[in-house]
C-alpha cells in the first residue's frame, strides 16, 4: 500500500450526500413528460405535442398542458365520445373521463378537466411501487385496471385477464398521458394506434387524426379504410413523398396495435412492420409509384382499375401487403405473367431483392446478365416460337424442368449460330445449385428474375402472340426436344 501514494478515504471520493448538495446554478429544468416507448402512453404525449404544435417533449410547457385538457374535456363530455367511443372501445366505465353510463348527468367539460388535473398533480407515495411503464416515478397505492388504461386488468374479475393480476403500477403521470390517447388514435373496427421510431416519424403517422378530430369533432375513422396494414402502406406513401426526407426511413421502425377494450372483449393485435421493408416501400414510393402501384394490384382477387384502386385499398385485404409483413416473398407479383409485363422498373427490383431478400448485388447483376443473354437467344425466333420457349420458363415448377429451359436454349443458341455459350459450366451450377431450395431465395427466385427481364425486353413482342398461342402449343415441352430450324 505504501507504493500506492497519497490514498483517500471512501467518503472523500463520494463527496456529500445527495441531501446536503448544492442545486447547481443553470441546472435544466426536468421537462413535464418523456417518451416512454409505451404505445399507448406515448400516443398520449404525441397528442400533447401535435396540440401544442411542439416537436419534443422538453418543448412542452404547463399551459401547453392547460390548453390540451380544456380541448380534450369538450370533446369527451360528448355523448358520442364517452358511451360511443370511449366506454365502448377503449376505455369502459372510466370514472377519469367519466365514461361510465351512470355519470352522464354529472358529465361536464369542467368536470372531465378537473379530475385530470387532479391526476397530473396527484402526489406520489414513496412507499408504492416503481411504474412499470416509465420506470422513472412511483405508481399510484392501487393497481391501475383497464377502464383507466387499456388492457392492463379487471379488478375483482380476474378471470377476465390472463396473468390473472389486478392491474397495473402505473404512476400518475403515465395515466393522464393515457388519457389522450383517443385523440390521436384511429377508430377502424378497432382502434389503431401506430408506435414509430424515431418519434418524429409517429407524429407524422398520427398527425392525420387530429386534423380529422379538429375538422369534425369526431374520431378519425381512417378515411373509412377496413384493413390497418392498408392505411399504413398508404400513409408510409404520402408522408415519404411529402417529406423528401430519406434520412427517416434508414433506421425506422413502426409497431401497429390494433384493440379493443371493452366490457365484452379485450383484444389485441399486434403488426410488426420489418425495417427493410419500410424502406423498400419509402423507396417505392417515390422511385417508382406507378411500378408499386401495378405490383399491390395483384395481391387482390380481381385487379381493379385506375378508378376502383382507392376503393379496393380501402375494403380488402391485400396479399401483397400480408406477404410483407409475414416476411414472405413478394417477387411473383413483379410480373403479370397474363399480360407477359414487367410491373416496375429493374431499379426497384433490384432494391427489393436486396434490401428484404438480402441478395447480393453482384449475384443479382450476375442473373440480369443470363437473363440478357436468354433475351438475345430467343429474340432471333419468329413470334409464335418465341412464346412457346418464354412459356417453358413460365411453367417451370419442377428443378428439372428450370434445367431442361438452359439445355433447350443453349441448343437453340448454337443452332441459331450466336457467339458465344449462354453459360460456362461454372454459372449454370451457380444458378442451379447456389440457392438451394430455401423459400425466398431458391432457383424460383432466379426463375421470377429471368422472367421479368424477359418481360422487360421482349413484352411487345410477346403480346403480339399471346392469344395466339393454342393449346397445341401450350402441351409439355419440358424435354430436351430438338429445336425447329
Amino acid at each position: 500500500m505504501d507504493e500506492i501514494g497519497n490514498e483517500k478515504k471512501l467518503d472523500e471520493f463520494i463527496g456529500p450526500s445527495s441531501p446536503e448538495r448544492k442545486p447547481e446554478k443553470h441546472a435544466k429544468k426536468a421537462p413535464l413528460f418523456q417518451w416512454t416507448g409505451h404505445p399507448f402512453v406515448d400516443a398520449g404525449l404525441v397528442a400533447l405535442l401535435l396540440l401544442s404544435k411542439k416537436d419534443s417533449p422538453e418543448e412542452l410547457t404547463e399551459e401547453d398542458v392547460r390548453k390540451a385538457v380544456e380541448f380534450a374535456s369538450e370533446l369527451y363530455a360528448r355523448k358520442e365520445w364517452s358511451s360511443g367511443y370511449i366506454h365502448a372501445m377503449m376505455l369502459p366505465n372510466s370514472g377519469i373521463l367519466m365514461a361510465n353510463p351512470s355519470m352522464a348527468k354529472k358529465r361536464t367539460p369542467e368536470a372531465i378537466a378537473q379530475n385530470l388535473l387532479n391526476l397530473l398533480n396527484e402526489p406520489e407515495d414513496p412507499k408504492a411501487p416503481i411504474c412499470e411503464i416509465c420506470g422513472r416515478g412511483h405508481s399510484r397505492v392501487e393497481p391501475v385496471h383497464r377502464s383507466d388504461f387499456p388492457l392492463v386488468g379487471t379488478g375483482g374479475m380476474r378471470n377476465y385477464f390472463h396473468s390473472g393480476k389486478d392491474g397495473a403500477n402505473v404512476c400518475p403521470r403515465c395515466l393522464f398521458l393515457v388519457q389522450f390517447l383517443p385523440l390521436i388514435a384511429y377508430r377502424l373496427g378497432r382502434v389503431l394506434v401506430m408506435h414509430a421510431h424515431p418519434y418524429e416519424l409517429t407524429l407524422e403517422l398520427h398527425s392525420e387524426a387530429l386534423r380529422d378530430v379538429k375538422k369534425s369533432m369526431l374520431a378519425s375513422t381512417a378515411r373509412n379504410f377496413k384493413w390497418p396494414e392498408n392505411f399504413l402502406f398508404r400513409q408510409v406513401g404520402e408522408i415519404v413523398r411529402k417529406t423528401e426526407n430519406r434520412e427517416l426511413w434508414k433506421n425506422a421502425s413502426i409497431t401497429l396495435y390494433y384493440f379493443v377494450n371493452n366490457n365484452q372483449s379485450q383484444e389485441l393485435q399486434i403488426i410488426h412492420v420489418p425495417a427493410p421493408v419500410l424502406r423498400f416501400v419509402a423507396y417505392a414510393a417515390t422511385r417508382d409509384r406507378e411500378g408499386w402501384r401495378r405490383i399491390v394490384s395483384l395481391g387482390w382477387r380481381k385487379r381493379p382499375s385506375e378508378e376502383e384502386f382507392e376503393d379496393y385499398e380501402r375494403r380488402y385485404s391485400n396479399e401483397v401487403y400480408s406477404k410483407l409483413l409475414s416476411g414472405e416473398s413478394i417477387l411473383y407479383y413483379f410480373t403479370d405473367r397474363k399480360n407477359r409485363l414487367a410491373n416496375s422498373k429493374w431499379a426497384l427490383l433490384e432494391f427489393y431483392c436486396s434490401e428484404v431478400l438480402g441478395l447480393d448485388k453482384d449475384a443479382l447483376e450476375f442473373v440480369k446478365s443470363i437473363g440478357d443473354r436468354i433475351v438475345e437467344t430467343i429474340e432471333k425466333l419468329p413470334e409464335n416460337q418465341l412464346s412457346k420457349r418464354v412459356m417453358e420458363l413460365e411453367r417451370a415448377e419442377k428443378l428439372y424442368q428450370f434445367e431442361a429451359f438452359f439445355v433447350n436454349t443453349e441448343k437453340l443458341r448454337q443452332r441459331l449460330g450466336v457467339k458465344g455459350p449462354l453459360m460456362t459450366f461454372d454459372e449454370f451450377a451457380t444458378i442451379l445449385t447456389s440457392y438451394g431450395e430455401d423459400l425466398n431465395v431458391s432457383w424460383r427466385t432466379v426463375r421470377d428474375l429471368l422472367l421479368f427481364r424477359i418481360y422487360e425486353k421482349l413484352h411487345d413482342r410477346l403480346m403480339k402472340t399471346l392469344e395466339e398461342v393454342g393449346e397445341e402449343e401450350s402441351e409439355e415441352v419440358y424435354g430436351l426436344e430438338e429445336v425447329e430450324e
